[in-house]
């Protein structure tokens, strides 16, 4: 039996057991069309006549405190028109980047490792500036996002990368003066990697994690990432 098929009648026998009605109801109408050019965690938010935005939402938790706080920032792009594309990175398979430098010898600037870069890439290559939303996990960004990050070797040349805009999303728990200087530090040389264009940064320090039973960010916050989203 083909496998979503044999998931999906699992699902409607047992289900009741472990997941709740709206939680099935999600599952059996998560759907992707078999023509469909990009993957599930890929969404053509807006398009509009503006920049065209690549937003990269790299926490585990989709509608967790990282998302929201994005969710946040595009709806102020929205209202300015934008193009929007955002890619659920942790929702993806994305492998770290292996230092082969087949990339460079022999592909002709193209990653060899066959995974959800490859969905990436044009989407990358088309935006104008890139959002790069991340919850702080051990004092920096997501593995998911230095990923990303690392993986964009490939399509260097010279060691020199497309020039974009750039702007940073994070949140954390903690909410000190240095709860954010590593990945700022990181950042800033991102920035700087790519044209030194930095358009925006928005640190939400204290919001409830997972180690509580609701995961929550401020109202504050989230008003001031929708405000940032207009000034783009």
């Amino acid at each position: 039996m083909e496998r979503r098929k044999f998931i999906r009648n699992t699902l409607i026998t047992t289900g009741s057991l472990s997941l709740g009605g709206a939680a099935i109801h999600r599952f059996l109408n998560d759907k992707e069309s078999a023509d469909s050019p990009l993957p599930l965690a890929v969404e053509k938010i807006h398009r509009g006549n503006g920049k065209n935005v690549l937003v990269l939402m790299s926490a585990g938790t989709r509608f967790g405190n990282t998302d929201r706080l994005t969710d946040a920032y595009i709806k102020g792009l929205v209202e300015r028109d934008h193009t929007i594309t955002k890619v659920y990175l942790g929702s993806m398979r994305l492998e770290g980047y292996r230092g082969c430098g087949v990339c460079q010898r022999k592909a002709a600037h193209r990653c060899v490792v066959q995974d959800g870069m490859q969905d990436i890439y044009p989407l990358f290559a088309e935006c104008d500036t890139v959002v790069m939303a991340s919850p702080l996990y051990f004092w920096t960004i997501t593995s998911r996002l230095k990923a990303f990050i690392e993986r964009l070797y490939a399509i260097s040349v010279d060691d020199k990368y497309p020039s974009k805009d750039t702007v940073l999303l994070m949140t954390a728990g903690d909410d000190t003066p240095t709860t954010f200087d590593e990945p700022l530090r990181y950042f800033h040389i991102i920035s700087q990697v790519m044209g030194g264009n930095k358009k925006g940064i928005y640190c939400a320090g204290g919001c409830t994690g997972c180690e509580k039973l609701a995961r929550e960010i401020s109202k504050e916050h989230l008003d001031n990432a929708y405000r940032m989203g207009l000034e783009l």
